[in-house]
């Protein structure tokens, strides 16, 4: 028989492996509901409820990647940032680590009950809804895992004597630069030192592999999550840079402490096997459990070392100004519990966004004042902001509130989604004015909305309670008007670049405007449902 035929049934087995793996990830992701993140919120309040609330969310997603982006989208919904909370990914490998274990227990006939068990449930259509379809798919994936390392099982024996018989496996237990690579690739290749540790738990319970040549293949996997860590940083803002380099610190401790035993296996092995017989009899066992014990210092150390880190982190890259201008100052998770108070909140926050409108022209008029941000800066913040609002309109109404309350929270996601394009509209339009700066029609309507945009911000920080008429006259249609000046504008003698300009900041002058009245119109029904 061919090599060839000797690893196909091997080879198959570990497709099976990788299709269970991503099915359990992909598929357990979305049961973590929106409720069940809330909850996982409330949980991380310290470092033992931090601690803990990373490890079940490892076990439950089987994947630190998907936890650190659960915690970075908790905090764009408002979540204060602190270093228990950004540290929870960091434990979340430990909770991963539970993957190699299920390897080395065998459960190859639970699995081949689970399989038929979905076989039947997806035939007869039992997989009504998408969560019943989720939870049957993530089992199935589990199952799968399972089955495929068994099948892996099975077809070891004539591998390893096709190995043996050409002396590859002996030269592979004797390299151990060979098994780092190979560590290494398996990891960057699947993205988890886990997936790795899993394989080379397989390899040991098949005889492939012995203890000590799984340890430097297991370190490098692990040392690979470094890397695939800091790849991540790019792009990040302060809190994703927090989140994947305490992941990167966790990793690069649990590797020390593999190396180190990777090197003793080498240099005094009878020593090694002392110490690696107090783990347990079984050597499948014997790795998982080092992997585990590896991700649980990792783990301390990144606690441990987490505000240092931050420091170290914030000097070598300061958050950027739109970061600052982006946080939320009134919107307090704890107030969910109230949901008039957490509105009344959310009327201040957007007030205060709302503020910042008249801002973005600031730059661009007759006297300008430099002190105030950029346009840009000013509108990806609020564009940040106003999700952040949004966001924590969800988890309000998620608390079941009031029919006045619902209705108001409705009109307010809207108002919210009206500043955020009052922001982009007055951001482009900004962008714009210089190139019109010589015509005096320019200044004049940059003048113009600054003042409109003025009343606009004071009606929003009344709570919507002064007297909305008088700002929706002032912000009547202006489009007869801006039609006239693009008409007089086509018969002046001006450049064509400066001509342009002017008939883009014509057009986005009564977007504003008309984003404007909605607003206000918003804001001031929101403010009538409430007190009705």
């Amino acid at each position: 028989m061919s090599i060839f035929h000797t690893l196909a049934p091997m080879l198959g087995g570990l497709g099976l492996f990788f299709i269970g793996v991503k099915s359990l990830s992909v598929n357990l992701v979305p049961l973590v509901g929106h409720r069940a993140r809330a909850s996982f919120a409330k949980a991380l309040r310290g470092p033992g409820s931090s601690a803990v609330g990373g490890m079940v969310a490892g076990l439950l997603t089987q994947s630190s990647t998907a936890v650190s982006w659960i915690i970075l989208g908790l905090i764009r919904a408002g979540m204060p940032p602190t270093i228990w909370v950004l540290v929870s990914p960091a434990w979340s490998n430990v909770g991963t680590a539970l993957l190699p274990i299920l390897v080395a227990v065998n459960l190859a006939t639970s699995a081949s009950y689970v399989i038929g068990l979905v076989g039947f449930a997806t035939y007869f259509k039992l997989d009504s809804t998408d969560r019943r379809r989720n939870l049957m798919d993530a089992a199935f994936g589990a199952a799968l895992l399972l089955f495929g390392m068994q099948v892996v099982s099975t077809s070891v024996d004539p591998v390893r004597e096709a190995l043996t018989a050409n002396g590859v496996l002996a030269y592979v237990l004797q390299s151990p630069s060979l098994l780092i690579g190979i560590g290494a690739g398996l990891s960057l290749l699947t993205q988890s030192s886990s997936v790795a540790a899993a394989i080379a738990v397989a390899a040991v319970i098949n005889g492939l592999l012995t203890v000590p040549a799984a340890l430097p293949l297991i370190a490098a996997a692990n040392a690979a999550g470094i890397l695939n860590n800091v790849l991540k940083l790019q792009g990040e803002n302060s809190s994703g840079r927090m989140v994947f380099g305490l992941q990167a610190v966790q990793k690069l401790a649990g590797s020390l402490l593999l190396a180190v035993l990777a090197v003793l296996g080498a240099l005094c092995p009878a020593q090694i096997n002392t110490i690696i017989a107090m783990i347990g009899s079984h050597p499948s066992g014997q790795i998982a459990l080092i992997f585990t014990a590896a991700q649980l210092i990792g783990a301390l150390t990144a606690s441990l070392l987490g505000k240092p880190f931050a420091v170290l982190l914030s000097r070598w890259k300061p958050p950027a100004e739109s970061e600052a201008l982006a946080q939320p100052v009134f919107l307090l998770r704890e107030a969910l519990n109230d949901p008039p108070v957490a509105l009344d909140l959310v009327l201040r926050e957007l007030a205060r966004l709302t503020a910042r409108v008249p801002m973005l022209l600031d730059r661009v008029r007759a006297n300008p004042d430099m002190t105030t941000p950029p346009a840009a800066v000013l509108r990806s913040a609020g564009a940040d902001l106003a999700v952040i609002i949004q966001n924590y309109l969800v988890s309000l109404l998620d608390q079941q509130p009031g029919r006045n309350l619902v209705a108001a929270s409705l009109l307010l996601r809207n108002a919210v989604g009206n500043v955020a394009a009052l922001n982009e509209a007055l951001a482009e339009l900004a962008a714009a004015a210089p190139q019109a700066a010589g015509l005096p029609a320019a200044g004049r309507l940059v003048e113009s909305l600054h003042v409109l945009m003025g009343f606009v911000s004071d009606h929003a920080a009344s709570f919507g309670v002064d007297d909305p008429d008088f700002v929706l006259r002032l912000l009547g249609d202006r489009n007869a008007m801006m039609t006239e000046m693009r008409q007089k504008l086509g018969s002046e003698d001006v450049a064509a670049d400066g001509q342009e300009a002017l008939f883009r900041m014509t057009i986005l002058f009564e977007r504003a405007v008309w984003l404007a009245r909605r607003l206000v119109t918003e804001l001031t029904q929101a403010q009538q449902v409430v007190t009705n």
